[in-house]
């Protein structure tokens, strides 16, 4: 999400602040040579030199110009900082997980559709519309042998062909069922399971179902989290939750992410190339949000989050080096990584552009 005439600023900058480094930190002596040209002695003393120079926050913030920070949303324990995009279109159009199994353009299954050759780790999609379908790493799909979560962001190409895509099992205690399609459970993982299936361990997605289950008392003979995402009492706590933060999203902002918070700490980072989409999944990532924050009591001196940490957190993470992970569907999945956040970067073949950024606090 870079022009070429940010880089070329940022490059002037930080090759004038590296220059003054070096001498700073005793890299050498700046003079001239015999032919009266500048010349550097390296035969003074020289000392460690940092790998990076800090660049200014306000450089920082060039090098992602078609980004827009909002002001900090704070209600009860959670916070948010909504980012905006100066991006203009047309847009790649998706169609959704609900919208193509209730259009019936949209099936999914256990593989070949037998139970004999079902596998915990994969299931089958097959897109007939016109359009691709884009599945959001973390949404719950019930059914089949046991529900599942979708383990990666995947574009399914509309081929009418059916394509493999990678899951994790939220229901540890079954492995039957009389009818091998799913329908959608309507509802995105909470950011400590996403964190789980990112991990790529399936005992650590179990885990924190089992921890989340038992945090809202939602225990069952199946151990299924679905028995969490459907419960009434969970969900009329977070509806009123929901409908307040929507309230507060500012409207001067063409909305492409949040980075979200609970008593200052930021948690995640969701960040869309396409802001169409992420109007369409925007209730689904505030319920998720919500879930998360509902298990957590109010931290009353916790500092506030602020837009410019905000912005600092998601600048430093979108700068870890991306690392191929895997190719489904007509998308290519990168893995990222810093000291502080993984994260995980979704491309669209056909169009060439990242669909979504997401960075999870370790």
């Amino acid at each position: 999400m870079r022009n070429s005439g940010c880089r070329f600023v940022v490059g002037l900058v930080g090759a004038a602040l590296l220059f003054a480094t070096t001498a700073r930190a005793g890299g050498g002596k700046w003079g001239k040579n015999k032919d009266g040209k500048p010349h550097l002695d390296t035969s003074a003393p020289r000392h460690p030199r940092p790998d990076r120079v800090a660049l200014p926050g306000a450089i920082r913030a060039k090098a992602a110009s078609d980004l827009v920070y909002g002001d900090a949303i704070r209600y009860h324990n959670l916070s948010l900082v909504p980012v905006g995009t100066t991006r203009k279109g047309p847009f790649q159009r998706y169609n959704l997980l609900e919208q193509g199994l209730k259009g019936k353009t949209l099936a999914v299954r256990e593989l070949n559709g037998k139970s004999g050759e079902a596998q915990v780790e994969a299931v089958e999609v097959r897109n007939k519309s016109k359009d691709p379908v884009y599945l959001l790493g973390g949404e719950m799909i019930l059914g089949g042998k046991q529900d599942r979560i979708i383990s990666q962001d995947t574009v399914v190409p509309p081929s009418g062909k059916w394509t493999r895509v990678s899951v994790f099992c939220v229901e540890q205690g079954r492995w039957h069922g009389g009818n091998m399609r799913f329908q959608s459970g309507s509802a995105l993982a909470h950011v400590a399971l996403r964190k789980a299936a990112m991990s790529g361990d399936q005992s650590k997605v179990w885990a924190e179902v089992a921890r989340k289950n038992l945090k809202h008392g939602t225990q069952s003979s199946t151990s299924t989290y679905r028995r969490t995402i459907q419960n009434a009492r969970v969900r009329a706590k977070v509806a009123p939750y929901r409908a307040q933060i929507t309230k507060m999203l500012p409207s001067n902002l063409e909305l492409a992410g949040i980075v979200f918070a609970i008593n200052g700490k930021i948690r995640v980072a969701d960040l869309f190339g396409n802001p169409v989409l992420f109007r369409s999944l925007q209730d689904k990532l505030l319920s998720a949000y919500i879930l998360e924050a509902l298990g957590e009591q109010v931290d009353r001196n916790a500092p506030a989050l602020s837009k410019g940490k905000a912005q600092d957190w998601l600048y430093k993470a979108r700068q870890a080096k991306k690392v191929r992970y895997k190719s489904q569907g007509r998308s290519v999945n990168y893995k990222k990584e810093t000291p502080n956040a993984i994260g995980a970067e979704t491309e669209d073949q056909a169009t060439g552009k990242t669909v979504r950024e997401t960075y999870i606090s370790k």
